[in-house]
């Protein structure tokens, strides 16, 4: 009899069946090989397991497997859970002015750096929002850019002073406003703006400051009024005194 190559394994066989696998036999359902085969292939992984397949499994490894991962999948989901809780509460936060606040200090130094370098933002986040409302819907309604409204805003200033503007501000005295007074005294803002924002405290700030350019330097004291609206300090009113410091 002739000898044949087996499919499966590769070797010589004489017969109806390889004796060496198996191969063709009646009662061979699979091969060597194929057990081989089965065996390299990787078992499915734990986490994708159904609770009877895990169950049927029976292999200590496997259990420990599950062991480890599910902890560590635990643990993940709290992480990202407590990122996200955190990130509700800096937001709330941040929108009731209860972060990176200001003092009053900080605030009056904002508005006339501002107005020197013509930064739009920086000075119009000093004032209340009825105030920096206004200031937007001008801004929108001239059509120009922000650098140059504020080039604009400043025009008297440099007319009066010349170019190569500079802006210094000396703070002096600050006089705290009686609760009982600021409701009176935020009448004339509710009148020209319509609403007015909760103010707890108040002061006047005397101010000199000191204007410089290629025509003369001189330096004027202003009355700044500021309040404090939740936690941030806003510029309510900045009045000119008559009376000019030289410089």
């Amino acid at each position: 009899m002739a000898e044949k190559i087996c499919p499966s394994c590769g070797k010589y066989y004489k017969g109806k069946w390889c004796s060496n696998c198996g191969y063709g036999k009646p009662d061979a359902n699979k091969s060597k090989e194929l057990e081989k085969y089965k065996k390299a292939i990787p078992k499915k992984p734990v986490r994708f397991m159904t609770k009877e397949e895990i169950s049927q499994a029976g292999n200590g490894k496997q259990k420990e497997e599950m062991r480890r991962v599910d902890p560590n999948a635990r643990r993940n989901l709290l992480i990202v859970l407590v990122i996200a809780v955190v990130g509700v509460i800096v937001w709330v936060l941040i929108s009731k002015g209860m972060l990176f606040t200001n003092n009053k200090e900080d605030v009056i130094s904002q508005y006339f750096t501002a107005m020197e370098k013509n930064d739009f933002n920086k000075f119009v986040d000093t004032l209340p929002k009825e105030i920096k409302q206004a200031y937007v819907k001008e801004l929108d309604k001239m059509g120009c850019s922000k650098q140059e409204y504020m080039q604009q805003f400043k025009a008297p200033l440099i007319e009066t002073y010349g170019e190569g503007l500079t802006v210094s501000c000396e703070q002096g005295r600050a006089a705290e406003i009686p609760k009982s007074e600021i409701s009176e005294d935020l009448k004339a803002y509710k009148d020209a703006y319509g609403s007015v924002p909760s103010v707890s405290q108040a002061f006047v700030v005397t101010c000199d400051v000191t204007y410089s350019g290629s025509l003369k330097t001189e330096t004027v004291r202003y009355e700044c009024y500021i309040g404090k609206v939740g936690w941030k300090w806003k510029i309510f009113n900045m009045e000119y005194n008559p009376g000019i410091i030289e410089a």
